[in-house]
């Protein structure tokens, strides 16, 4: 008995001392990430494009390498951090006449995979592709901004040049 009380009293203070750098962190999409999406038709599967988001912890997301792009974006599903595997995200672009929804899922905490859909309003451009999701970094602002596609230009999309 003195043996068992004794092992439950070193597992416990070596389990209560692993430092919190080393425990998995929850899956959390907060922070900056890379795009990159492919059509189901295409073969096998190329990839065709990469863009940048960040995630930030209020719900809401911003593209990096597009301009006047995002978002808000929420978690569903259970897990034993207590965050779900599963995040929908929705968002607008070009004016607003521009629309985006993704479903992607974790892979593991620095990948996630999904579909997203974009959309204009007059239905004149409609995208259905496969996407993956890299983390870059958990933290992103206002210094993670860069250049998109100039107004006026085929860049007009976040998916791109895929018109024709």
């Amino acid at each position: 008995m003195l043996k068992s009380s004794f092992l439950a009293a070193i597992l416990a203070a070596g389990v209560l001392s692993i430092p919190a750098s080393a425990q998995i962190a929850p899956n959390n999409p907060v922070g900056l990430w890379e795009l990159h999406w492919s059509f189901d038709t295409s073969a096998p599967m190329a990839r065709v494009g990469i863009q940048d988001i960040c995630f930030l912890s209020n719900g809401t997301w911003f593209g990096t390498t597009f301009p006047a792009w995002s978002g808000h974006w929420f978690q569903k599903g259970n897990s034993a951090a207590g965050n779900g595997d599963h995040v929908s995200m929705t968002g607008n672009y070009a004016s607003n006449v521009g629309n985006d929804g993704f479903q992607i899922d974790f892979q593991d905490v620095n990948a996630m995979s999904g579909t997203w859909s974009e959309w204009r309003d007059n239905f004149v451009f409609l995208a259905w592709v496969r996407v993956s999701f890299a983390r870059l970094k958990g933290t992103c602002g206002t210094d993670d901004m860069q250049n998109g596609g100039a107004p006026g230009t085929d860049d007009e999309n976040p998916v791109g040049k895929i018109r024709k």
